[in-house]
């Protein structure tokens, strides 16, 4: 049996002749690479744009809260000075003296025979006291300052200044009385104002501060007393015309 092809021979023909040209491959190729090229530029520029207006945005926020943030620069500064005046105050709280009790104590504890002409006291900073732990925290105690008491007067007699010397001792952290004169007259001592005979003046060491830490200095003629403290150390004199 023998096979019979159907289609005619013109159609076989222009079949065969049908094919692509090595030049029209390459423009196809071109085009192909030139429409890549295009999409990827379109691609890139959406991008660069898009991050663009992003960073634009990011800008006003930040422009926003620079801002925001500058408005409240006062009061972060009247809060730093609030503390720095803070920290002054518990300064000179912890470095001043009470004078105020120190001399009442030394009024009353005075004897009916003895009389004080005049007082002049001074503080030094006393030192340091172990520093206390807490957690991780370690912080060290402040130190208040501790007087001395230097004190001139007339007694009746050298008992009555012995007297006084025991007296003051009872005066609340004194630790010694120290006589460092003592001289009698014929009469009254006229010029220092005293009633009595014997002149003396005497020293108080105190060992620890008496009171609370928080001070005054005190100074106080004829009855008036004036107060003026300074941070690192304070003073007192008092000059009276007679303190029983």
């Amino acid at each position: 049996m023998n096979a019979v092809n159907l289609i005619p021979s013109d159609a076989r023909r222009r079949r065969r002749t049908v094919s692509a040209s090595p030049a029209t491959l390459g423009l196809i190729g071109g085009l192909v690479v030139v429409l890549a090229a295009a999409v990827l530029y379109v691609m890139a520029a959406n991008q660069v744009s898009s991050r663009r207006n992003e960073l634009a945005r990011v800008t006003a926020n930040a422009n926003s809260w620079k801002s925001v943030a500058d408005s409240y620069q006062s009061y972060v500064a009247a809060a730093q000075t609030r503390t720095a005046e803070l920290a002054d105050v518990e300064s000179l709280a912890t470095q001043r003296y009470q004078w105020q009790e120190l001399l009442s104590q030394i009024g009353s504890e005075m004897p009916a025979d003895s009389e004080l002409s005049s007082l002049n006291a001074t503080t030094a900073a006393a030192p340091a006291a172990p520093a206390s732990t807490t957690g991780t925290s370690t912080s060290a105690a402040p130190s208040a300052p501790v007087p001395s008491v230097q004190i001139s007067g007339c007694a009746a007699s050298q008992s009555a200044v012995a007297q006084t010397m025991i007296q003051l001792h009872r005066i609340p952290d004194v630790s010694a009385v120290s006589l460092s004169a003592s001289s009698e007259s014929a009469g009254a001592s006229s010029g220092s104002g005293c009633s009595y005979p014997v002149s003396y003046s005497l020293t108080l060491a105190f060992s620890a501060p008496a009171a609370s830490p928080a001070s005054t200095v005190a100074s106080t003629q004829t009855g008036t007393t004036t107060s003026s403290a300074t941070p690192a150390s304070s003073s007192a004199t008092t000059t009276t015309g007679a303190a029983q």
